[in-house]
């Protein structure tokens, strides 16, 4: 009984006087701007819905979500990562993983091929002060075991000052924890699960809108936009596919119109015994998040089956491969549009002039996502060596604080910026595929396609 009444005593004393969080202080190199100066900042992309209607993943203002990402790093661990020995290659290498002989490699070659593009550009203006920029490549497959070594070896037998990729979420969050424990930015621009950049490691940034605010945003277009309540979703049976899906149907829920066929699938040739059950829910929209090859046969069995639904699909979907293997049918289709080829900024419709002068045909949107991967890492290591001189600037430390501090950049994709958990900030828009291209979701369209839907 002793013992029971001390436990207790400790219990209701632990309730009554929680422990203080540990102060945030400053260690980096003196002169670096005090934690203060560097703000949290709003992420128009990550709050597409009216607050009353969106559910953030945590509350920034408790700790430790409220460390700034954008602090220098010197303000998460001490002086040593700017005191690294001077960089002595040759070239001012960049790697590069992605899977480049696995089942999507195709979303990896043309990612690779826009970074390329944008290092080629780099080196015609003269490299970093005359030295050239160079892409060490690695293939991971998409296999997370792998992904691990190739990162190893292009951080400590390579050399490389930052990495670009990679291609699946999976690897990625292999690479986040070799990145962190390493010490080296990795920027993704293919990945989109919410948390690879909700652990907020100072090292990893990404330059494409995640699954949450693709979610959120298709959530808003579908209930909001359209006017539409009946909504069935088939989401491929892995991380990737329940991340953007589960957000749609808690908007859903909290609007109340919850999402009563909610089915997964692994591929295969045959959805038929799925799209049943989807008819017989006669859905005005049918969601499929997952990846072209079998969202294609999801939607060419729907329509032989008489589903007439409008069909939606994520960024997996924007590839012309989606188009070409569903035929006829993908006519209709939207999707989440992470790049507008129809905006007319010099950076947009530079980069595919140059892109389809360069490799002979237009790029999509992991071309364009790759070039500006490598256009923000490039731009910030300039940016170091302009700020801490030639041979100082060439410090992954220091690389790192600068890609954080980007701001503004014109990309091919549009403005590059990161927030403080280095995720990407901007906006989702959406494409209507007509006339077998993806064409920009514009006002005009938008009202068309209500029309459409509602018969008006």
């Amino acid at each position: 009984m002793r013992r029971l009444a001390l436990l207790l005593g400790l219990l209701a004393g632990c309730a009554t006087q929680p422990a203080e969080p540990p102060p945030l202080v400053p260690m980096g190199p003196p002169g670096e701007p005090e934690p203060s100066r560097w703000e949290y900042e709003h992420n128009p992309g990550q709050n597409v819905l009216p607050p009353e209607l969106s559910q953030p993943f945590h509350d920034y203002q408790i700790e430790p979500y409220a460390w700034p990402h954008k602090k220098p790093y010197g303000d998460y661990v001490d002086q040593a990562a700017y005191d690294a020995p001077p960089y002595e290659g040759e070239t001012v290498r960049v790697g590069f993983i992605g899977c480049l002989s696995g089942p999507v490699n195709k979303y990896s070659g043309e990612m690779l091929k826009g970074a390329q593009l944008a290092m080629e550009q780099f080196n015609a203006e003269g490299g970093y002060f005359g030295r050239p920029f160079e892409i060490i490549t690695r293939d991971d497959q998409a296999k997370m075991g792998l992904d691990g070594h190739v990162m190893v070896e292009l951080i400590f037998d390579e050399e490389v000052l930052a990495i670009l990729g990679s291609m699946s979420s999976d690897t990625t969050h292999v690479g986040l924890r070799v990145s962190l424990k390493s010490e080296i930015a990795q920027m993704t621009s293919i990945s989109t699960d919410p948390s690879i950049t909700q652990v907020v490691s100072p090292w990893m940034f990404r330059i494409l809108a995640d699954d949450w605010s693709q979610g959120r945003a298709m959530a808003k277009l579908v209930f909001h936009d359209l006017g539409l309540e009946r909504v069935a979703i088939m989401e491929r049976n892995n991380r990737y596919g329940r991340m953007g899906s589960t957000e749609i149907a808690k908007v859903a829920q909290r609007l109340g119109h919850p999402v009563q066929v909610k089915l997964k699938y692994d591929p295969a040739d045959d959805f038929t015994d799925q799209l049943r059950i989807v008819k017989a829910y006669e859905p005005q929209a049918l969601v499929i998040w997952g990846m072209y090859a079998n969202a294609a046969k999801i939607t060419q069995q729907a329509r032989a089956l008489g589903i007439d639904a409008l069909i939606l699909g994520a960024d997996g979907l924007v590839s012309d491969q989606y188009i070409v293997q569903a035929g006829q049918h993908a006519e209709g289709a939207v999707v989440t549009f992470p790049y507008n080829d129809t905006r007319q900024t010099e950076a947009t419709q530079g980069f595919i002039r140059d892109y389809t002068e360069r490799y002979g045909h237009a790029p999509d949107s992991f071309a364009a996502h790759g070039y500006d991967a490598m256009l923000a890492v490039g731009t910030a290591i300039l940016n170091a060596g302009e700020e801490h001189g030639e041979e100082a600037g060439l410090n992954r430390a220091r690389i790192r604080d600068q890609i954080a501090l980007t701001g503004d950049l014109q990309g091919a994709t549009g403005d590059i910026d990161f927030d403080h958990t280095g995720n990407d900030m901007r906006v989702v828009e959406f494409a209507i595929i007509e006339d077998g291209r993806f064409r920009y979701l514009d006002e005009e369209r938008l009202a068309a396609l209500r029309t459409e839907l509602h018969g008006e």
